[in-house]
């Protein structure tokens, strides 16, 4: 049982890699570092909800024993690096005039979905920290 487990958690690493790179890309294609319109704002903004959303899923299995510490360490940090540099663009690009209060109140929100995502990699092993966190990223990322 052991032996699929490490199987499925190397399987789902490498997909969840992949995925990133997808977003990464797309992002990167979408913004060019220019001004943050309404389309790049939206897009920005469903990224952020899915990296909420699948570390929820991943501090879920904390809270349930369903999951390696270092797995769901390594995991949790990736998507705070993720939600991290989200944070800090969307904090200092311009943004149109009719939005610029929306691009910032998004780059709060992704620094406290950073923090968030900070307390699992702290407490890997914690179920009832998994459970906390879990419930606070699906309300962040309105997890279904």
């Amino acid at each position: 049982m052991r032996g699929a487990q490490t199987r499925f958690h190397a399987a789902r690493s490498r997909l969840l890699r992949l995925l990133r790179i997808c977003v990464v890309a797309f992002v990167v294609a979408g913004c060019n570092g220019g001004t943050v319109d309404q389309h790049a704002l939206t897009n920005d903004a469903a990224t952020l909800d899915s990296i909420a959303c699948e570390g929820a899923l991943l501090a879920g299995d904390v809270a349930r024993g369903r999951t390696t510490t270092y797995f769901a360490r390594e995991q949790a940090e990736v998507l705070r690096i993720e939600s991290s540099n989200f944070a800090d663009a969307l904090s200092r690009r311009k943004a149109l005039p009719s939005i610029e209060r929306q691009v910032r109140e998004k780059a709060k929100h992704a620094a406290v979905l950073a923090a968030t995502l900070q307390r699992l990699h702290d407490h890997p092993s914690d179920h009832a920290v998994g459970a906390a966190v879990a419930s606070t990223l699906k309300k962040l990322g309105s997890c279904t």
